[in-house]
């Protein structure tokens, strides 16, 4: 089975490679290879999962904010928020500066011929709006005194 599950990774990873080989050197793509990828790489992980479930290998994980609270939760709590305000921020802003250099263009999307301007602004504003919350769960972070707090 897990051979099998490889197998299909790695014909999925094959075909986009061969996809993006023959875009660079010849100017054509292979043919559905979103559709194929997408086919071969879930039945990988779904042929995966009867041996994840009969061994048990299933991914289990027990944070150190759990073994040790008084010692880890502060700085475990403080670090995760930090790194996903600035995830988040560099997020809004990489997808702020596609948007802009969107604007203005007759660009449509391909099967339900939306306006790309305006669904890449939606998405601008979504993630203005998580980069906004990010800012204000690390302030609250910050604010708060102590491990258990």
């Amino acid at each position: 089975m897990l051979g099998t599950a490889a197998g299909c990774f790695v014909i999925g990873a094959g075909a986009t490679v061969l996809d993006v080989i023959l875009r660079k050197t010849a100017g054509v793509n292979v043919p559905a290879v979103i559709e194929f990828t997408s086919f071969v790489i879930g039945l990988g992980a779904l042929v995966s999962f009867p041996v994840c479930y009969a061994q048990r290998s299933h991914v289990t994980a027990q944070l150190l904010s759990e073994l040790r609270p008084r010692t880890f939760s502060r700085p475990l709590g403080l670090f995760g928020v930090f790194v996903a305000m600035i995830f988040a921020v560099i997020l809004f802003v990489v997808m702020a500066d596609n948007t802009w250099s969107k604007l203005g263009s007759p660009e449509l999307s391909r099967d339900l011929a939306l306006p790309m301007p305006v669904l890449l602004g939606i998405v601008t504003v979504i993630l203005g709006v998580s980069a906004v919350a990010a800012i204000i769960g690390m302030i609250a972070e910050l604010r708060r005194k102590g491990a258990g707090k």
